[in-house]
């Protein structure tokens, strides 16, 4: 008999199963087995049994697809069960055995084309080839589900006419595999049992007496026809949870209408005879519904049907008048055409909502603070009566720790738990392993590398901290590496790869860092390295860079399982905390040995990623579900599990539904039948479960702003459909309350706004607090309200009646000042405008960086004053030519080739210009000046010199004057020179003198120094109004007139073609705020005086 049972609770459907246990209880020692579809349902139903029954025990959740060949075993034969082998994780390599013969025949031409296009060495296999047989083999695991007719015919020797020209070589494929293994595939196996059970034959082994499925929303069609045949010998009870009775009569209907056509792939106008919402979303049910009545030829016993469907409306507490709009639109379901009554939605009803995020984390953010607001508006809500799914775990997980964990923003602890992320994923063995095999499948980079050092197991077990692992990729990064592990990866070049890097290590214990001292192009590096750094650090990377050249061989799969082990025991060791990922890689080593032990092709590591990817992922999702926290998870396992509030969160028109693609040559896409496995019809069927699963509250979420370009996205399509279908009940006022957009910045007042029909869409007391700091500083009255902590500034000039004493330790904290004046007042505050970590590159250069050239020039003119200072007598007064190439050799300085020439002319124009425009002044000499401690001048003749090997920056102008300053106070009664590189790319490698100050007097200078260190005593606790730069700009150009030095300013602090925005730079935003105007600080009170007090005297004492 088969019996279905019909609900749109499932609370309903598994109070029925318990009412049948405890009617008919089992036998002490008797094990009842129930079918499920997902692990988190059985745990689900074990506790609904345990509540009804008081206990729930010996009772097995088998899964659909393991049980039921079990039973077609158990009709067929009484052998010891096998795996089947027909499944596509074991198929396909028996493909591979066949493929050889299969690509000689002339109906494969096309499939011969393309391997020998995707071909490589003979006897080995790459990924491409791995790919396509891996798609033959999922291609004739579907078609023993949804195409057996097709391949019986095919194994009794039907040539495929029916099948396009070019794809006639399938039925070939079949046989050939047919002849190597020891069963039929599974369909065949179908058909084989339905024609003994009709024809009353015994099975080979008993039978259960009864077999349940719950929950069960999809079957292929031959597994309904194996139940219908089964219920002529046992009791098949069939609970199924379904949106309404309607869509199950229209499903009949449609039966009776098309007769013999029925099994045609239906048009979707069946399901939309009444456009509504289970039309829309519930094709995949329906068709489900409509295989499972069937043509009758397979049913074997007889039918029988329960409907347990409930009206929430008439469920509601007596205190509750009015039903909120979610229980409406279950109601809408269940009542079907029959329920004319309109969807209305009272204020204050939040039951449904649909919210577009700008942006994922923003989306995270606002997901949990409506959580939270309905956890303090309703106490009895606990954690695990929320669960949050969402189709991309991966794209999420990263956000989810650092919104959902945050306690010092929302005040409580919200307990929650993530499943269905894939181990691979998560950080830790597992990770570190799968990183170490694709760091050998690609380019080896700096930047994989990284992450691997990364892995909190590999640290652990390699007795490493984060901060070592910072500091490894620190210094291969400062030692020149980029990619490649050697000379052969980087085509016979092995400069900035990894073993290059660790030989300049080697080097740099013996021998010291010199301009052109090179063994074998290979330079000394990292000289200021421990010797107990270099004895962990060294022997590790080693050790990596040894099996990565050992992963790249290729190798059959007995040599790789061995090679895997021995990776696994030097690596990892026994595991130490992580050692349930270490047995489980090592489980997966041994079932693939014996799925590929007859394989004799030579596997690139490629196929064997892609191997273990699959074979590690099978266990993802298996714990973490019904913890008693929050679930977060991906929509296949618990979408129909009913749980208070729901949350379908990242449902974007990019995203969802998905679309699973096959090959061109599989059936399934050339032609669409009945029952056919849909991922678009899947994830439509899951929004349709959801509504009936929730309870209270169902929350719809999506990113509705484009992360980079800040474009309005829509929604996905079917919850576009959704949201038209209730624009047609609801009114425009109606659905914005429906339908909301919270603001994009967290900051925003709208975030905060409490209403008697809204509670405050931010639950964040941190974000609260600063949005409470902000108006205190701005001010409602402002019309101004900018982010920048130094703002509203007033700026007003120092007065000291004391001189300030001129010491060594004033003078540094001068000169810090003076260098970056904004910067000294953010780390006064605690604050630092620069706490990033510098990108890893992975690129070698193609030209000489700007950064290096300066680093090359500036260490170059370092040791000709250094000759200078070795001999007070010496006299630089001729030009010195220099080999850039020979001195830069071994350091990865250089690009390669012909570059490096263009590179070398290039610094060579640049190093005469500056000799030739210091010598201009007359011959070079050092001049120490008596009684004073502080380092000599550079003199060129009778002028002080100062050297900058970039261009004329506020910070190199600014230390210069200090500079100046210092000398005349020691009474050098000389003239100062100050020579740059010139601006604009056209004299790049120019220089010129660009600022002369006269000699001062020592009570001038010791007056203009007090005037410099009483702005920087102010300026450590008023923010200094003049951004350095742009001041400089204003001040070169005063001479012209206040206006022009104006727009001097202006285009340097908003930036023009010229050059780049100050006002851009991190510590500026953090003072002024982003995208503040020039004409703000233009107009701030005391900008002028402080403009004035600093640039004036170094421009009056100009010569």
């Amino acid at each position: 008999m088969l019996r279905v049972y019909r609900s749109n609770r499932a609370e309903l459907l598994a109070e029925l199963l318990a009412q049948e246990l405890r009617i008919e209880p089992p036998g002490p020692f008797e094990q009842i087995e129930v079918v499920v579809n997902t692990w988190p349902t059985s745990r689900w139903l074990g506790e609904q049994l345990a509540r009804v029954n008081g206990i729930s025990a010996l009772v097995r959740f088998p899964f659909p697809g393991s049980r039921l060949r079990q039973l077609v075993q158990n009709v067929i034969s009484d052998a010891p069960a096998i795996e089947d082998p027909w499944r596509a994780e074991r198929l396909v390599w028996r493909v591979l055995e066949v493929l050889p013969q299969l690509l000689e025949q002339e109906c494969a031409s096309s499939l011969r084309e393309w391997w020998e296009l995707h071909g490589g060495q003979r006897g080995r296999l790459n990924r491409d080839q791995w790919q396509l047989a891996r798609s033959l083999a999922d291609a004739i695991d579907d078609y023993a589900l949804y195409r057996p007719e097709e391949l019986s015919d095919w194994l009794a020797g039907g040539a495929g006419d029916q099948l396009p020209e070019g794809l006639q070589w399938q039925p070939l494929l079949a046989r050939a595999l047919a002849e190597r293994l020891p069963c039929k595939p599974f369909g065949l196996q179908v058909q084989q049992v339905v024609e003994q059970l009709r024809d009353g034959e015994e099975p080979a082994l008993p039978l259960p007496s009864r077999l349940r499925l719950f929950g069960v929303s999809n079957l292929a069609p031959v597994q309904i026809n194996l139940l219908q045949a089964l219920a002529g010998r046992i009791s098949v009870d069939l609970f199924l949870l379904t949106p309404c009775p309607d869509l199950w009569q229209r499903s009949q209907r449609r039966r009776r209408q098309l007769g013999e056509d029925w099994t045609n792939s239906p048009d979707g106008s069946w399901l939309i005879e009444a456009p509504r919402l289970e039309g829309i979303l519930g094709r995949m049910g329906a068709e489900f519904q409509l295989l499972l009545e069937g043509s009758g030829e397979c049913l074997l016993g007889s039918w029988e049907q329960g409907d347990l469907f409930a009206d929430p409306t008439m469920m509601r507490a007596p205190e509750d008048s009015q039903a909120s709009l979610l229980e409406q639109l279950q109601r809408q379901l269940a009542s079907g055409e029959s329920d004319p009554t309109p969807l209305s939605l009272m204020h204050g009803d939040h039951s449904l909502l649909f919210m577009g995020c700008a942006g994922p984390w923003r989306e995270v953010q606002l997901v949990r603070d409506r959580i939270l607001g309905w956890m303090a508006a309703d106490p009895r809500l606990q954690p695990r009566d929320i669960l949050v799914m969402t189709p991309d775990v991966e794209r999420y997980a990263p956000l989810l720790a650092s919104v959902f964990s945050d306690r010092d923003a929302t005040g409580v602890d919200l307990p929650w738990r993530l499943t269905d992320r894939s181990q691979q994923n998560c950080p830790g063995l597992q990770q570190a392993f799968m990183s170490l095999l694709r760091l050998s499948a690609d380019r080896l980079t700096a930047s994989g590398l990284e992450a691997l050092l990364g892995n909190p197991a590999l640290q652990s077990l390699k007795q490493l901290t984060s901060q070592d692992a910072m500091a490894i990729t620190d210094a291969l990064q400062r030692s020149g590496f980029r990619w490649g592990l050697d000379a052969a990866e980087r085509n016979g070049d092995d400069t900035n790869s990894l073993r290059w890097c660790l030989d300049r290590w080697l080097l740099g214990l013996v021998l010291p860092e010199e301009p052109g001292l090179a063994v074998d192009c290979c330079a000394p590096a990292l000289t200021d390295l421990s010797l107990q750094q270099l004895e962990t650090w060294w022997p590790l990377l080693d050790q990596l860079a040894g099996w990565i050249a050992q992963l790249r061989r290729s190798a059959p799969c007995p040599e790789w399982v061995i090679r895997l082990r021995r990776l696994l025991e030097d690596i990892f060791n026994d595991g130490g905390n992580w050692d349930w990922e270490l047995q489980a890689i090592h489980q997966c080593l041994e079932t693939w040995q014996l799925q590929a032990v007859d394989c004799s092709l030579e596997l690139d590591i490629a196929v064997v990623i892609s191997v273990l990817e699959e074979a590690l992922s099978t266990e993802s999702g298996r714990f973490g579900h019904r913890s008693g926290a929050l679930t977060i998870s991906a929509l296949e396992p618990m979408r129909a599990i009913p749980h208070r509030v729901i949350v379908l969160m990242g449902l974007d028109a990019s995203s969802f539904p998905r679309h699973q693609e096959r090959a061109g040559f599989h059936l399934l896409e050339l032609q669409r039948r009945l029952g056919d496995p849909s991922s678009t019809d899947q994830d439509r069927y899951v929004l349709l479960e959801a509504l009936l699963s929730a309870r209270q509250h169902l929350l719809i979420s999506w990113s509705s702003r484009d992360e980079r370009q800040g474009e309005n996205l829509p929604p996905c399509p079917p919850v576009q459909q959704w949201l038209s279908l209730l624009a047609d009940e609801l009114d425009a006022e109606q659905m914005d309350r429906l339908l909301i957009h919270p603001p994009a910045n967290p900051l925003d007042v709208a975030n905060f706004i409490v209403t008697p029909q809204t509670d405050a869409l931010s639950c964040d007391r941190r974000l609260l607090d600063a949005r409470r700091n902000l108006d205190a500083q701005i001010g409602d009255d402002q019309p101004h309200r900018d982010l920048g902590l130094a703002l509203p500034l007033v700026w007003w000039h120092p007065t000291t009646d004391a001189a300030l004493p001129i010491h060594s330790e004033a003078i540094e904290t001068l000169e810090r000042w003076l260098q970056g004046p904004q910067k000294e007042w953010l780390k006064r505050q605690g604050i630092d405008a620069g706490e990033w970590c510098d990108p890893v590159n992975d690129l070698s250069p193609l030209s000489l960086p700007e950064l290096a050239c300066h680093q090359l020039i500036s260490q170059r003119l370092s040791e000709q004053l250094d000759l200078l200072r070795n001999n007070p007598q010496a006299r630089w007064d001729i030009q010195e030519t220099e080999d850039w190439i020979a001195r830069s050799c071994g350091q990865g300085l250089m690009p390669p080739g012909a570059a490096a020439e263009l590179d070398d002319d290039r610094l060579e124009r640049r190093w005469q210009n500056l000799q030739k425009t210091v010598l201009s002044l007359g011959p070079l000499r050092l001049q120490q000046q008596p009684a004073s401690q502080r380092s000599a001048l550079v003199m060129a003749g009778d002028t002080a010199v100062q050297i900058s090997t970039s261009r004329l920056r506020s910070r190199s102008l600014l230390q210069g004057w200090l500079k100046h300053l210092l000398a005349q106070l020691d009474h050098a009664a000389c003239n100062t020179a100050v020579v740059c590189r010139q601006d604009g790319s056209a004299k790049a490698d120019q220089f010129h003198i660009a600022m002369r100050w006269r000699a001062l007097t020592p009570p001038e200078a010791e007056l203009e120094i007090s005037v410099l260190q009483s702005l920087a005593q102010q300026g450590a606790k008023v923010c200094w109004p003049v951004p350095p730069d742009s001041g400089l700009a204003r001040a070169l150009a005063w001479s012209k007139g206040e206006e022009a030095a104006d727009r001097a300013f202006i285009n340097r602090w908003q930036g023009s073609f010229s050059g780049w925005a100050e006002r851009d730079r991190s510590e500026q935003q953090v003072c002024f705020g982003s995208h503040c105007d020039a004409d703000l600080l233009l107009r701030l009170e005391g900008f002028e005086a402080a403009f004035q007090a600093l640039y004036q005297p170094l421009l009056e004492a100009r010569c």
